[in-house]
C-alpha cells in the first residue's frame, strides 16, 4: 500500500506545524503576581508622554537639534537625552515594547495573550491615542484622535477642567499620540510640521506646569517607529532608533558623564547621550512612579537616570523582584516534571535565588541604598538568563526533531523495494520502535508541553511507518541529493529573504536558458523584469508598514500592467472604468491620508463584489485583474509590485517559449497554468485541452 493523498497533506501539515512550534509558540509566562511598592511617596506624582510617529534620530539631533529649538530649551537646562534602540515587525510593536518591557509575539493576534503595561499598573490614565491603539491599551479615560491639532485641543481642555480634582492624586499617566509628522498633507512640509509637533509640546508642557504646581510632574518624549526597518538608521537586523527626552519631577540633571554625548549648542556645548534598549524604559516610567514594572517586563533599569539614591534602589528592587517572579515561574514550570534531575539544568538555582531575595531584603531595611542597586544590578541580567533558558529549553531538540522528521519523510517518498526484510531493516525496525516507547515515557513523565510532545516523537512515528513501493517508484539517490538540496535552500529562505529571491532568479535564468541564444528584445525585457524581482527582495520588509510612494507607484502598475502586457483579447471596458475608479478613489486616499480606515473600507466593499456569487463570462483575464485590485487595496507598501512584476515575467516567459517551441512542461505551477489561461482567453477550448491544471 502507498502513501495516500491525505496522509502526504497531513505530513505535510505536520512538518510546517514544527515551524510554528519551534518560532512562534507563545513564551509569555503564566500565573505572575505584580510586586508592591514599598514608598509611601513616589519621586512624581503624574508621567506625560508624548509620542511622535515619524520622529526619527537624524530629523531630531541635526544641525545642533535645531529642529526642535523648543524642546532644546528644556534639555539644555533639565532632563536626560538619548536614543532607544528597538526591533520592530509591525508599527504596533514599538508601543508594545515601549509600555510592556517585552517584545511582542509574531502571532500575538492569535494567541490572545494578555500583555501587562504600566496602564495597568497606574491608579489612573489618561489617553489620546489612535484607533489602533485603544484596544490594546485602553483604560480609564480613552479618546480616539486623529489630528494633532485636536489632540493638543483635547488635552488642553481636559487639564483645565479636571485639574482640581487630579492634584493629589498619585500614579497618573497622560499618554498624548501625535500623528502628524506621519500625515501627509498640503499645507505643511515635514519641517513645518515638526516645528509646530514641538512648539506645541512646549506649550502642553507649561499648561501643565501651570495646572500642577506641585512641581510632581515627570514628562517623557518619545518616538514609534513608522516606517520600515530601514528608516530612522535602522541597523541591518531590522533595528529601529527613536530619540528620547525625559525631564521633570525624580529625573537626574548631569550636564557632564563619561561616554557618549552630542553637541547642543553653537559654542560648543556638548551633554551626554544615553542609548537604552526601548525595553528599559518602562522601568524608568515606572521608577518615576514609585510603581512596580509590568509583570513580562525584560527591561532593566538603567542606572543614573532617577535624582536620589533612594529613588533609583527602590525601582531598581522591584524590577529585581519582578525578574525573580519570572525566573520562577519559568523554573517552576520546568522542574514539574520527574525527571528534571536527570536533565541538564541552569547554573543559578532556586537556593541562590532565595540567597539573593533575603540578602537584598536586607540590604532595603539597612538603607544601604547605592549597596542594594548595585547588588541587584549585577545580579538581574542573571535572572534573564535563566528565563530564556527554560523558556527556550526544548528548542535545540525541536529543531532535531524537525529534522530528522523530515528525513524520515523524505525517505518514505524514496520508497523501498517490496518484500526487502534484510536483518539490517529487523534492527532499524526494533530501534525506532525503542526510542519511541522511551520518547513516549519521557514526555509523560517530564510533563512536556503537548505542542513540544507531538513535535518530539514526530520523527519516530514517521520513521516506524511501514510502506511497501513497487521498484519502479523508486527516487534516485541523484533526484534525492536535489531534492534535498533544494529544501534546504528554501528552509535558508525562511530565515533570509533574500535568499529567496536568488534562487528565484537562477531557477529561472537555468530554466530559460534556451531564450538567452534568442537575444530578442522580449527576452531582454523579460530579463530585466526577472532582475527587478530580485532586487525587490533585497528591500527592506514591507509587511506591516505604511510607505505611501511605494503604495502609489504599486497601485498604478497595477491598472495598468493588464493593458500593457495584453496582446490578444481586451477587458471590458465596464469593468476597466469601475478598477480604475477604486483604485483611483485608493490613490487618493493614500495621498491625503496615512490612515488605513478609509482604504479597509473601500477593500471589503470591492471584496464584496469580487466574491460574488455570479456565472462569470469575462475569463480568468477579467478575475486576475479583479484580485489584483483587491489585493493592491489590502497592501501597504510595494506588495502589489511584486504580483505585477510576477505575473508580467511569467507571461513574457511564457510567450518566449511559444516562439521557441518549447511548450510548457507538465509539471508547470499553477501561477503559470493561470497565466497560460490569461493569455489563451480568446481559445478558451484549446487551452483547455492543451493545458490542464
Amino acid at each position: 500500500m502507498g502513501i495516500t493523498y491525505w496522509y502526504a497533506c497531513a505530513v505535510q501539515l505536520l512538518l510546517l506545524f514544527s515551524v510554528y512550534v519551534i518560532y512562534f509558540r507563545c513564551t509569555l509566562l503564566s500565573g505572575l503576581v505584580p510586586q508592591k511598592p514599598l514608598l509611601e511617596k513616589p519621586p512624581a506624582n503624574r508621567l506625560v508622554i508624548f509620542s511622535v510617529d515619524g520622529l526619527n534620530v537624524k530629523s531630531f539631533f541635526e544641525h545642533r537639534c535645531r529642529n526642535v529649538p523648543h524642546l532644546k530649551q528644556i534639555f539644555l537646562h533639565q532632563g536626560l537625552v538619548g536614543i532607544s534602540r528597538a526591533r520592530v515587525t509591525n508599527r504596533c510593536d514599538t508601543f508594545t515594547t515601549l509600555f510592556s518591557g517585552c517584545h511582542k509575539d509574531v502571532l500575538a493576534a492569535v494567541h490572545r495573550t494578555p500583555i501587562d503595561t504600566i496602564f495597568n499598573r497606574s491608579d489612573r490614565s489618561h489617553t489620546w491615542c489612535s484607533a489602533e491603539l485603544m484596544e490594546n491599551f485602553q483604560r480609564d479615560n480613552t479618546k480616539e484622535i486623529v489630528l494633532d491639532e485636536w489632540t493638543f485641543r483635547a488635552v488642553k481642555s481636559h487639564i483645565l477642567l479636571s485639574s482640581n480634582q487630579m492634584q493629589n492624586l498619585t500614579g497618573q499617566v497622560f499618554f498624548i499620540q501625535l500623528q502628524g509628522l506621519n500625515l501627509l498633507n498640503l499645507y505643511r512640509t515635514y519641517p513645518q510640521q515638526l516645528n509646530y509637533t514641538q512648539h506645541a509640546i512646549w506649550e502642553t508642557y507649561n499648561i501643565f506646569e501651570r495646572a500642577f504646581q506641585d512641581q510632581r510632574t515627570a514628562y517623557l518624549l518619545t518616538s514609534r517607529h513608522v516606517g520600515s526597518p530601514g528608516d530612522s538608521k535602522a541597523s541591518t537586523n531590522g533595528e529601529v532608533q527613536m530619540p528620547f527626552v525625559i525631564w521633570g519631577a525624580g529625573v537626574a540633571n548631569s550636564s557632564t558623564q563619561p561616554g557618549r554625548s552630542f553637541m547642543v549648542t553653537e559654542e560648543g556645548q556638548r551633554l551626554p547621550l544615553h542609548v537604552l534598549d526601548a525595553k528599559q524604559l518602562v522601568s524608568v516610567m515606572s521608577g518615576l512612579l514609585g510603581l512596580p514594572p509590568p509583570m513580562h517586563n525584560r527591561g532593566q533599569l538603567p542606572a543614573g537616570l532617577l535624582n536620589t539614591s533612594i529613588h533609583e534602589a527602590h525601582a531598581t528592587y522591584l524590577n529585581a523582584l519582578q525578574f525573580v517572579n519570572l525566573a520562577q515561574a519559568a523554573l517552576g514550570r520546568h522542574q514539574r516534571g520527574l525527571l528534571t534531575k536527570l536533565l541538564p539544568s541552569h547554573k543559578l538555582t532556586d537556593v541562590n535565588i532565595h540567597e539573593f531575595i533575603s540578602t537584598a531584603d536586607s540590604l532595603w531595611h539597612q538603607q544601604r541604598y547605592i549597596t542594594l542597586t548595585e547588588y541587584c544590578s549585577s545580579f538581574m541580567p542573571k535572572l534573564l538568563q535563566l528565563t530564556d533558558y527554560y523558556v527556550h529549553y526544548y528548542r535545540q531538540a525541536l529543531l532535531w526533531a524537525s529534522g530528522w522528521a523530515f528525513l524520515g519523510w523524505v525517505q518514505q517518498l524514496r520508497g523501498t523495494r517490496a518484500g526487502s526484510q534484510s536483518l539490517l531493516n529487523l534492527m532499524f525496525e526494533a530501534l525506532v520502535r525503542l526510542v519511541l516507547f522511551l520518547s513516549i515515557i519521557f514526555v509523560l513523565l517530564q510533563r512536556v508541553p503537548w505542542l513540544v510532545s507531538g513535535i518530539l516523537l514526530l520523527p519516530t512515528l514517521l520513521w516506524s511507518y511501514k510502506d511497501a513501493f513497487h521498484e519502479e517508484h523508486l527516487i534516485s539517490y541523484r533526484q534525492l541529493i536535489v531534492f534535498m538540496l533544494f529544501s534546504i535552500c528554501c528552509f535558508a529562505g525562511f530565515f533570509f529573504r533574500r535568499f529567496i529571491g536568488l534562487i528565484y532568479f537562477g531557477f529561472a535564468c537555468y530554466h530559460n536558458r534556451i531564450a538567452f541564444a534568442q537575444r530578442s528584445p522580449s527576452c531582454v525585457i523579460w530579463f530585466l523584469l526577472l532582475c527587478a524581482l530580485t532586487a525587490l527582495s533585497w528591500l527592506p520588509p514591507a509587511l506591516g508598514y505604511w510607505q505611501g510612494h511605494w503604495l502609489l507607484g504599486s497601485l498604478f502598475i497595477t491598472a495598468v500592467r493588464p493593458f500593457i502586457c495584453s496582446t490578444q483579447q481586451q477587458i471590458k471596458r465596464r469593468f476597466c472604468i469601475l478598477n480604475g475608479l477604486v483604485l483611483l478613489l485608493a490613490g487618493l486616499h493614500v495621498i491625503f491620508s496615512s490612515q488605513a480606515c478609509l482604504l479597509q473600507l473601500i477593500a471589503r466593499a470591492f471584496a464584496c463584489y469580487v466574491f460574488f456569487p455570479r456565472q462569470r463570462l469575462e475569463g480568468a483575464k477579467q478575475l486576475l485583474f479583479d484580485l489584483c485590485t483587491l489585493y493592491a487595496l489590502l497592501s501597504t507598501s510595494y506588495e502589489p509590485l511584486v504580483i505585477q512584476l510576477l505575473a508580467m515575467e511569467l507571461q513574457l516567459q511564457l510567450r518566449l517559449n511559444q516562439d521557441i517551441g518549447t511548450g510548457i512542461n507538465r509539471k508547470s505551477t499553477l501561477a503559470i497554468s493561470v497565466v497560460i489561461s490569461n493569455n489563451n482567453s480568446n481559445q478558451p477550448e484549446q487551452a483547455t485541452r492543451k493545458y490542464k491544471v
